[in-house]
Formats: C-alpha cells, structure tokens, sequence
C-alpha cells in the first residue's frame, strides 16, 4: 500500500527537479524587461494619465552604461528612452499612458551596447 502513495511522489519529485532545471537553463544569463501588466485602459480625461512600470534586469552590468528601451507604437512610430540601471543591473522606469497614447499593441525592446537583448509588449485598451 506504502508503495503505491511513495513511487507516485518520488516521480512528481523528479519532475519538479527536471522542470526547474530546464527553466533554468533558458534563463541562464538572467537578462530581462518586463512590464507591470499587459493590458492598460486609455485615460479619459487629457489631465489624468496610467502609470504603467517597466522593470528587468541586466546580467553583468557595467556602472554607469547607457540603457535604451524602444517603444514602437501599433503605427511603428518608435519612442527611445535612454536611462541607466542601478549598480547591480537592476531596470526600474515608470511610464505614462495618456488620452493622446494610441489604442493597441506596444512593443518594448531593450537594447544594451547597441544590442537587443529582450523584448516584451503590452497593450492599450479604448477608455470606453
């Protein structure tokens, strides 16, 4: 009877261990942005705005080294925002969605040395 409540838990075991082992491995140089949700409303009125945050992180950083995030609206216009990350590589910027930030699909690209290392989206809904 033991046997039969053990073996299936030494398999989930197993599995577990084998799942994080290979999330790890995809992961390996730890770079990354990401945005604090995927979908936003649109403001209504022009004198309220959604903060949105994009954070992430670079793996083997050097101080005081330019970072750009590119934004390219749904109409490909591209926004470039230039910042530093904290000392250890940590990314932290808020964003503002106005009235005037257009409806659809936004595209963030992180680029670092002139490279692109990671890329996410998120996307404004109508305000109605």
């Amino acid at each position: 009877m033991s046997s039969k409540v053990i073996l299936p838990i030494l398999l989930g075991i197993v599995a577990i261990g084998f799942m994080q082992f290979s999330f790890a491995e995809e992961l390996e140089d730890g770079t990354f942005i990401v945005v604090d949700g995927e979908k936003f409303k649109q403001p209504q009125s022009k004198h309220s705005y959604q903060q949105l945050i994009i954070s992430g992180f670079i793996e083997d950083y050097s101080r005081g080294s330019l970072i750009t995030v590119v934004i390219i609206s749904p109409t490909e216009t591209q926004t470039e925002i230039s910042t530093y990350a904290a000392r250890n590589g940590e990314i932290y910027m808020p964003y503002h969605i106005t009235n005037d930030s257009e409806i659809g699909v936004h595209q963030l690209i992180l680029i670092y040395h002139e490279e692109e290392i990671d890329s996410t989206s998120f996307e404004i809904l109508d305000n109605q």
